[in-house]
C-alpha cells in the first residue's frame, strides 16, 4: 500500500467521526441535556479535525502531485526502456552481425596465415633445394676440374715419357743412327742445373730436344718463361747447337700463337712429337752434306731440294695445325649460342669422354714406314668391296663360260 491510500483511508475515517460527533451533539442538543462547554469542545475538536482534515487535503494533494509525477517519471522510464531495449536488440544484431565478420575475418585471415606459411615453407624448400643444386653443380665443377686436371696432367706425363722414347727409339734406327744423351747420362763437361731431357750429337755438337710439361693454363706464358730460362742456363756454351726444340702435345700445339724464339743468338722451335722424324731426318741429310766434301752437285742440289721441303713440311704443317684449331675455336664459339641446358649437357656428356689413346707401336710402325703411311692411305681412300669366297666361287662358272664365248 502507498502513502497516498494511507492519506485517502485516514481521511475518509477522519470525515466519518467528524459526521458521528455532529450527530451527537445534534441528539444532545435535542435532548437538552448537554452543557455548553461540552459543545463547545466539541466544536473546537472539529475545528481541529478540519484543521487535520486540510492538512491531509494538502498531504494527499502533494501525494498526489508526487504520484502524477511519478506517473510521468514512469512513463519517461518505460519509454526510456523501450528505448534501450531497442537499441538492445540492435546492438545485440550489431553484435552478431559483427561476431559473424569477426569469425569470417578470424577465417580469412587463418587462412592467408596457412598460405602464407605453406609460400616461406615452398618458398625455404625451393631455396634449400637451389643450394642443393648449386652445391652439386659446384662439386661436379669441382669433379670435372679435378678430373681435366688429372687428366691434363697425365696426358703431359705420358708425353715427356712417350718423347723420350720415340727419341731414343727413332736415334737407335740406322737411318739416323744418333748418339744420344739424356738427362741421367750427359756428355763430360755437363752438370749444374742444366740437364736437358734428351740430346744428340751432331757435328761435334749437341741438338737439344725438351718435352715441355705444362701445368700452367697458359701454355704460352709458360713456353716462353722456359726459352729464357733455358737460354740462361746454357749461358753461351758452345758444345751447345744453337738451334733448340720444345716437344709439346700435338693438341696443345694449336693453342701457342708463336712457335719460333730467337734469343741471345740461339733459335728455339715449338714442335710437336709427328714433327720429330722429320728434324733427324733434316740433321742427318745436313751431317751427310758437312761429311760429303766431294758430293756431286747434283747430289748436293738434291740435299739442299730435301731440306727445303723437310722445312717447308713443317711449316706447312704448323701453319695447318694453327688454322683448324682457329676454326675449331669458332666452332666452339657458335656453342655460346646454345640454351643453358643444353650447353649443361654438352659439358656433362663431355666431361665423360677420354681421350683417344694410340698404341706407341701402332705409331712407330706408321712414323718410321713411308710405304705404310701410303698403303694406310690408299686403303682409307680407295676402299675395296667385300665380297665372301663363296660368292666368288658361285660366280666362277659364269666368268669361265663367259671367257669361253668371248
Amino acid at each position: 500500500m502507498t502513502i497516498t491510500d494511507i492519506l485517502l483511508a485516514l481521511l475518509i475515517i477522519g470525515t466519518i467521526g467528524v459526521i458521528y460527533i455532529l450527530l451527537r451533539g445534534k441528539n444532545s442538543t435535542n435532548n437538552g441535556n448537554k452543557p455548553i462547554e461540552e459543545n463547545a469542545q466539541l466544536k473546537a475538536e472539529l475545528t481541529q479535525k478540519d484543521v487535520k482534515i486540510g492538512e491531509l487535503t494538502k498531504d494527499f494533494q502533494n501525494e498526489r502531485t508526487k504520484k502524477d509525477e511519478l506517473s510521468g517519471k514512469n512513463k519517461q522510464l518505460y519509454a526510456e526502456i523501450v528505448s534501450l531495449k531497442a537499441k538492445n536488440e540492435n546492438l545485440l544484431e550489431d553484435k552478431e552481425r559483427l561476431s559473424k565478420e569477426l569469425a569470417k575475418f578470424k577465417e580469412e585471415e587463418t587462412r592467408k596465415e596457412n598460405e602464407f606459411n605453406i609460400g616461406v615453407q615452398k618458398l625455404d624448400e625451393s631455396k634449400k633445394a637451389w643450394e642443393d643444386e648449386k652445391k652439386r653443380v659446384r662439386r661436379e665443377d669441382e669433379e670435372r676440374d679435378k678430373k681435366e686436371k688429372e687428366e691434363r696432367d697425365r696426358m703431359w706425363a705420358e708425353h715427356e715419357k712417350n718423347v723420350k722414347y720415340q727419341l731414343s727409339e727413332l736415334c737407335k734406327l740406322p737411318e739416323y743412327n744418333y748418339q744420344t744423351y739424356d738427362n741421367n747420362n750427359l756428355p763430360d763437361g755437363f752438370g749444374g742445373k742444366f740437364k736437358p731431357d734428351f740430346m744428340i750429337e751432331f757435328l761435334g755438337q749437341y741438338v737439344i730436344f725438351d718435352a715441355k710439361v705444362s701445368r700452367s693454363d697458359n701454355l704460352q706464358n709458360y713456353v716462353s718463361t722456359n726459352v729464357k730460362s733455358t737460354i740462361e742456363k746454357i749461358n753461351n756454351d758452345t758444345k751447345i747447337y744453337p738451334m733448340i726444340f720444345f716437344v709439346v702435345p700435338t693438341d696443345a700445339i694449336g693453342a701457342l700463337n708463336k712457335k719460333y724464339f730467337y734469343e741471345k743468338g740461339y733459335e728455339v722451335f715449338i714442335i710437336s712429337p709427328d714433327t720429330i722424324p722429320v728434324v733427324l731426318a733434316t740433321f742427318k741429310r745436313i751431317s751427310a752434306y758437312e761429311l760429303a766434301e766431294g758430293l756431286d752437285p747434283r747430289d748436293r742440289e738434291n740435299i739442299v731440294s730435301l731440306i727445303a721441303e723437310f722445312d717447308y713440311h713443317i711449316n706447312m704443317r704448323n701453319a695447318l695445325d694453327l688454322l683448324a684449331s682457329q676454326s675449331g675455336v669458332s666452332v666452339l664459339e657458335k656453342g655460346n649460342n646454345l640454351s643453358e641446358d643444353i650447353k649443361s649437357e654438352i659439358t656433362r656428356k663431355k666431361s665423360k669422354m677420354r681421350l683417344q689413346q694410340f698404341a706407341p707401336t701402332d705409331i712407330k710402325t706408321l712414323m718410321i714406314n713411308s710405304k705404310m703411311q701410303q698403303r694406310t692411305i690408299d686403303e682409307m681412300t680407295s676402299p675395296k668391296a667385300s665380297i665372301s669366297n663363296d660368292d666368288l666361287d658361285s660366280v666362277k662358272p659364269i666368268l669361265e663360260e663367259k671367257n669361253k664365248s668371248a
